[in-house]
């Protein structure tokens, strides 16, 4: 550390000796500083305003019995990267160590109130200063003409009003790291510095974060600094951040934030984790950020336009992020579009408050492991209708979804099952009326190629074992494979696409099939597939108005029209075999 003899006003070093009692100074530059360069010249530069500043401070030293001083400005010779990089990696301990830190305050005029003079002062404008008043444990405030104006921590309250940080970490009562993520950098939200890369590099010691610096970088800063925190801690409320008005206009933006402003409102979020044993663990990857041993809250989707097909079935993915230890006691959370196989992208929405109330009735779902998206540039609609590539939508009137599986390919809002892999099962719980009795069945399929599916269907009350083992829960990554499916339980590959029901000595078939359909996404068309399952009553030969074997809908009376639980413009697939299927088996081509 290079500090400046009070007493010569020239520089000594230290290294590996212990450095000696030094004041340091906390100031607002102006455009005649004196550099480091200035003070190895053979005579200073008496001419320059900032001279004043170092002679002053000097004086004060002296004045306290302090030998020793150390000024940004002159204290470190910016012409060397690896310097200024170790000098602003070090800073906030250097201000911590010293025996008090003065502060300059040059646009306060003398006989003005401490409180108003520091409010409306530059100095608690900028970015730099904020770990020069959390770090010293004794703090000064001079007016322009060098008077003692105010102290921390005797005027802490006054400090605290005025820059929103909390007055115990200003009497020293707490350390900054006792307060969230989102806390330290609301208190940087309100400044701001000459180079866009110190938003972020000023936040190191706050953040407890060491990083390279790279001026030119610009707003890439301050997201390698989140980047360095999610290493370094599993602290959610890093994501508790409002989007930019031209995040809003987007629609969708990545999960991390672009500036600290993002932060302003989050003042009072605290970290909240529902049990000791929730600790959710979050990495870096370049995938996005992928998140462990998590749950979502499935919210109502609430939509302006009329409720169609199921439309109250369809959920919100919110992901909580913090709680609000002020006001209302609320719950944070961000909403998520799911966009692909256990990949969520952050809607560019205002963050969600939940009472507690609300909180314990919402749905939760458990998440092994998934992804947010951090960079969404690439992410266009068309990269976005991509991830829709021949999906499948399971939005049936009157009939409820009650699990799926692979459980990381459905979108609970969309009501969709992403495109899966020809060695995975795909399966559906569905509880629907049939003959007046709620009744519960397994839809299954698999794709033979890219072309062709098949589709199978099973009355769940009649394959207990069989639902129970595809339904179950496993580890993550154990998907269930048809392989697997079909060794463990052969009798499920021997079913069809339509299977016999009988509800009070009353028979029912029950098909399934996937005709394709228009879906809307992201504001487009895309032509995929959509599950049918059509109730029919079997009527005996012989039975009053039947002719021969007759196949009345459930629901309709007599007549020989069929219900349909789908739009009826889109045609109904023939109930044709592939060489070699078993009969009444439908494989559709895709």
């Amino acid at each position: 550390m290079r500090l400046i003899n009070a007493n010569t006003l020239r520089f000594e070093e230290f290294f590996e000796k212990p450095l000696p009692p030094y004041l340091i100074l906390s100031h607002t530059w102006g455009e005649d500083e004196v550099t480091f360069r200035d003070m190895q010249q053979p005579h200073l530069h008496l001419g320059k305003s900032g001279y004043a500043k170092i002679t002053q401070t000097c004086r004060l030293a002296r004045s306290k019995a302090i030998d020793y001083v150390w000024i940004d400005t002159c204290c470190i010779d910016k012409t060397s990267s690896a310097e200024l990089t170790e000098s602003i990696n070090s800073m906030f301990q250097w201000y911590q160590r010293a025996v008090v830190c003065v502060v300059h305050l040059a646009d306060m005029e003398s006989g003005v109130d401490f409180g108003t003079g520091v409010r409306f002062s530059r100095w608690i404008t900028r970015g730099w200063t904020l770990q020069e008043l959390i770090a010293p444990k004794r703090v000064e405030f001079y007016d322009s003409k060098w008077k003692l104006c105010g102290q921390k921590p005797r005027d802490s309250d006054v400090l605290s009003a005025a820059t929103k940080i909390p007055e115990d970490l200003l009497l020293g009562n707490h350390r900054s790291s006792e307060y969230s993520v989102a806390q330290r950098l609301s208190w940087a939200s309100s400044r701001t510095t000459t180079r866009v890369e110190d938003e972020a590099y000023c936040l190191f010691g706050i953040l407890e974060v060491n990083m390279p610096l790279i001026y030119g970088e610009g707003k890439m800063a301050f997201r390698r600094l989140q980047e360095e925190l999610i290493k370094r801690s599993n602290d959610i409320t890093i994501f508790a951040w409002q989007p930019t008005r031209e995040e809003v206009q987007e629609g969708h933006c990545g999960v991390l934030a672009a500036s600290p402003q993002a932060f302003a409102l989050c003042e009072h979020v605290c970290v909240w984790r529902p049990s000791t044993s929730h600790n959710p663990q979050f990495v870096l990857t370049n995938r996005g950020i992928q998140l462990q041993d998590i749950f979502f809250h499935r919210m109502p989707l609430k939509n302006d336009q009329p409720a169609g097909a199921n439309e109250s079935l369809k959920r919100e993915y919110v992901f909580m992020v913090g709680f609000l230890s002020r006001g209302s006691g609320a719950y944070l959370g961000i909403q998520l579009r799911k966009i692909g196989e256990s990949l969520f992208l952050r809607k560019s929405r205002p963050l969600k408050m939940i009472s507690g109330t609300e909180n314990k009735s919402l749905l939760k779902t458990d998440i092994a492991t998934c992804h947010f998206v951090t960079d969404t540039r690439p992410l266009d609609n068309d990269t976005l209708l991509a991830f829709r590539k021949r999906c499948t939508e399971v939005s049936i009137p009157e009939w409820s979804m009650k699990h799926t599986i692979p459980s990381g390919y459905w979108d609970d809002q969309d009501m969709i099952q992403f495109h899966l892999p020809t060695y995975l099962v795909g399966a559906f719980l569905l509880e629907g009326d049939v003959g007046g009795k709620r009744t519960r069945f397994t839809v299954l399929y698999r794709r033979e190629g890219e072309d062709q599916v098949r589709i199978y269907i099973l009355e769940t009350a009649k394959h207990t074992a069989a639902t129970a083992y595809i339904f179950r829960r496993r580890a993550p990554g154990d998907m269930l494979h048809w392989e697997d499916l079909g060794l463990d339980h052969p009798q499920v590959l021997e079913a069809s696409n339509q299977t016999q029901v009988v509800i009070d000595r009353r028979q029912f078939t029950v098909t399934a099939s996937l005709p394709s359909k228009a879906l809307d996404f992201f504001g487009r068309t895309k032509i995929g597939r959509s599950l049918q399952l059509e109730v029919v009553e079997n009527r005996p030969k012989g039975d009053p108005g039947a002719k021969g074997r007759e196949l009345v809908p459930y629901g309709q009376g007599r007549t020989n029209r069929r219900h349909r639980s789908t739009d009826e413009s889109f045609p109904r697939i023939a109930n044709t075999s592939l060489p070699r299927s078993r009969p009444g088996f439908q494989s559709i081509p895709l």
